[in-house]
């Protein structure tokens, strides 16, 4: 097995679908493999920091990517690597009227997420959001943070910081907000994931979601991952 790190999407990664909450019993057991194998596991989600480290300790993890790459908590300490005040772009995108704001935006600090309220919100509030900020949907919501970020660079940073280099990292993802860390590493996309996430990964599994998770753990256990 060539792979040292494995990088996990959440929500509709580890759920039963993209459109639930519910955690996959066949992904969760996929986890614990990859985790007695010896892979260091990080979840990188678009979460709250909060959130996601609630959420980790339940998982048996202990380093969290968060907010689309904003925010790395690695080795009980949290790094920044976004900067700047949210306040104004907020402002402009709840102008628009397109969306309501997450209860989570109360936590996060760079990556604002927001429910559509309105077929066209995801437009709605690229238009609305000045130069330098990026906007893009997960599928569960709606996420505007500055655009000098995503996964794919927290990931970047983390195989600096870790000594490790990025083509020996696997990550499974499942959307558009995936694409960055998918390019950076040894990606796999599962069945159900977005076009874009599809594009950026070297390997697209056939079931979806957690099933999919379960897939590639399988496929990167068994040395066909991280390879020369």
């Amino acid at each position: 097995m060539m792979c040292r790190v494995l990088v996990v999407d959440l929500d509709g990664t580890l759920t039963l679908s993209r459109n639930t909450y519910e955690l996959s019993a066949e992904a969760l057991l996929a986890l614990r493999r990859a985790r007695d194998a010896g892979l260091r596991v990080v979840l990188a989600t678009a979460n709250g920091l909060d959130f996601a480290l609630a959420i980790a300790r339940y998982l048996g993890i202990r380093d969290v990517i968060a907010e689309n790459g904003c925010l790395v908590y690695l080795d009980g300490e949290t790094h920044e690597l976004c900067s700047g005040d949210m306040s104004r772009v907020d402002g402009a995108v709840l102008a628009t009227g397109a969306v309501a704001p997450s209860p989570q935006n109360k936590c996060r600090r760079f990556d604002l997420a927001y429910v559509p309220l309105a077929a066209d919100a995801l437009e709605r509030v690229r238009s609305a959001v000045p130069p330098g900020y990026v906007v893009e949907s997960s599928g569960y919501a709606i996420h505007v943070r500055p655009a000098v970020v995503d996964k794919g660079v927290a990931v970047a940073w983390l195989c600096e910081r870790l000594g490790v280099p990025c083509f020996q990292v696997a990550s499974v993802g499942d959307s558009d907000v995936d694409v960055g860390m998918l390019r950076r590493t040894w990606g796999f996309a599962v069945g159900n994931a977005t076009p874009a996430a599809k594009e950026a990964a070297r390997v697209v599994v056939e079931r979806p979601s957690g099933l999919g998770f379960r897939e590639a753990v399988d496929i990167i256990l068994s040395g066909g991952a991280c390879t020369p």
